[in-house]
């Protein structure tokens, strides 16, 4: 409280207003008034509102999480501190050094996965722009509305990475509340601009059956009588609909030009993925 002292010397001796006081303080006029009119009180500060949580309490949040940094400041305040507010949560993990950020996304690959996937990309390294422009990718892309929000990490503001394994969104990561909405869509284009489709699935999940008669058959002239000298080439994901023996059999008896180098665990490499 250093400065109440020289608001009393500039009043007193110098006989300065309260306005240019705090100016020249960089105070507010309210406070210059408090102080000159609480002159011969208790020169000691109100200890305001009684904190709601303990030292013990504020340890338990940040341990908690720390052990899941995906835990929201409301998951947290139901589990651990009901008496607290969820705010009161926040600030707590704040004044301990965690903030509440957008994670970063990630699949999870093993040693194998990225060998393929250097595979790949080595055997397309000197591909041109027309060879690249022949591609028909195509993807699968699920949107989905979540009850709790976007998905959000706490992490250290000091010392962490956004890309530290602990803070990184896995296809293998929980999801968190029960889902409002899903929309199933499946996606093409490419091929030098002959196609650009969007079609939605009607159903709960795609099995092969679904695949083939509504989807790829949709596609046909396209894919099929339009690609006689095999100039396009059609790119789908390693998934089980994609590579079962019906998909597969249906693909070779209409002459499709399949891309069948593509990597395991490879949809965020899809320009479809980029594009969902």
């Amino acid at each position: 409280m250093e400065f109440r002292h020289a608001i009393y010397r500039l009043y007193d001796e110098e006989h300065i207003s309260e306005r240019k006081i705090a100016q020249m303080l960089g105070l507010s006029p309210s406070t210059v008034h408090y102080w000159i009119t609480r002159r011969g009180e208790s020169a000691t500060t109100k200890s305001g509102r009684p904190r709601v949580s303990d030292a013990h309490t504020d340890e338990n949040l940040y341990e908690a999480s720390r052990k899941d940094p995906f835990l929201n400041a409301v998951d947290l305040q139901k589990e651990g501190t009901p008496a607290c507010s969820v705010d009161t949560v926040r600030n707590r993990l704040k004044q301990k050094g965690l903030k509440c950020r957008t994670p970063a996304r990630k699949p999870f690959l093993t040693q194998f996965h990225r060998q393929m996937r250097y595979v790949y990309a080595h055997s397309k390294l000197h591909w041109s722009v027309s060879e690249w422009h022949r591609v028909i990718f195509s993807d699968e892309k699920i949107f989905r509305s979540s009850s709790r929000g976007a998905l959000r990490v706490y992490r250290p503001v000091q010392g962490s990475d956004r890309f530290d394994e602990q803070y990184l969104v896995h296809s293998s990561n929980p999801i968190y509340g029960r889902p409002r909405f899903t929309l199933c869509v499946w996606m093409a284009f490419g091929g030098k601009g002959k196609l650009r489709t969007l079609h939605r699935i009607e159903r709960p999940t795609l099995n092969t059956d679904y695949y083939i008669n509504h989807i790829l058959s949709s596609i046909e002239t396209e894919l099929c009588e339009e690609n006689e000298e095999k100039e396009l080439i059609f790119m789908q994901d390693l998934s089980s609909v994609h590579t079962s023996r019906h998909t597969t059999l249906w693909l070779q008896e209409h002459n499709v030009n399949v891309m069948h180098d593509w990597p395991p665990k490879g949809p965020n490499i899809s320009s479809g993925k980029c594009m969902g």
